[in-house]
């Protein structure tokens, strides 16, 4: 029951990030700054540092393997990007940006869902590692709930795709978190999936959000204050949970 009722304030916590986002969808170069910052600092610091403690404490898996992950998530979101996001003529098309913004919000709706999968399976090991675990999750949510409506909006796809892949981003930490209280999965498979996200949030990070905001900035000031922020956003909440 605590796992459940904790999985329940992920879903207020991407909530308030996407609503946030929302409302300041009319500086939408300021929100894509800062959601590329949120999902790099993320992969970086983040993801890799969960992926790697995962290995050494399971031995399942090896940092080989997890660098190599990185490397297919970010392939395979440079190709959706490449195959779908681009017209033959190497002209961007509205089609195809509301495509790759889709299969982002995806990925990072995937992601969700193993956060909340990573509450439920704490719990298997104890009470306390499992809401230590979950307030990690309630803490970065925010900032999930930023980056899947700053991808969404940057690709042109409208308010109510965005609310779409908001809602879905904010419930998945939910049913993860409930199918992991009935399934197990070893840990050296959520250690390569970690690494998985962390390259496909280098790539809409970095190669996708980033550029974007760089073409549509009104103030390059801003916009590089809105990429600190996000960065800072990820540094502080890791510090604060480290402690």
């Amino acid at each position: 029951m605590t796992a459940a009722v904790l999985s329940l304030v992920t879903f207020f916590s991407t909530a308030l990030g996407g609503l946030f986002a929302l409302r300041r969808r009319h500086q939408l170069y300021v929100v894509m700054g800062c959601s590329a910052g949120i999902l790099i600092a993320a992969a970086l610091l983040d993801l890799l540092s969960d992926a790697f403690e995962l290995v050494h404490a399971s031995r399942e898996s090896s940092i080989a393997q997890v660098l190599f992950a990185i490397v297919i998530g970010f392939v395979t979101y440079y190709s959706v990007d490449y195959f779908v996001h681009r017209e033959a003529a190497g002209h961007v098309s509205k089609h195809g940006k509301a495509a790759f913004g889709s299969f982002a919000a995806l990925g990072l709706t995937a992601h969700s869902f193993l956060d909340g999968f990573a509450i439920g399976s704490a719990f298997h090991a104890s009470s306390k590692l499992g809401i230590l675990v979950a307030i990690a999750v309630i803490a970065h949510d925010f900032g999930d709930g930023v980056s899947t409506v700053a991808v969404v909006l940057a690709s042109r796809s409208g308010l109510r795709a965005s609310i779409g892949w908001l809602t879905a981003d904010a419930v998945a930490p939910l049913i993860g978190c409930l199918v992991a209280l009935f399934i197990v999965i070893s840990q050296g498979w959520i250690a390569n999936l970690l690494g998985f996200f962390a390259g496909s949030f280098l790539f809409i990070g970095a190669v996708h959000l980033l550029p974007e905001a760089e073409r549509e900035a009104e103030n390059g000031g801003w916009l590089y204050l809105a990429v600190l922020a996000g960065i800072g956003f990820i540094v502080l909440a890791s510090r604060l949970l480290n402690v």
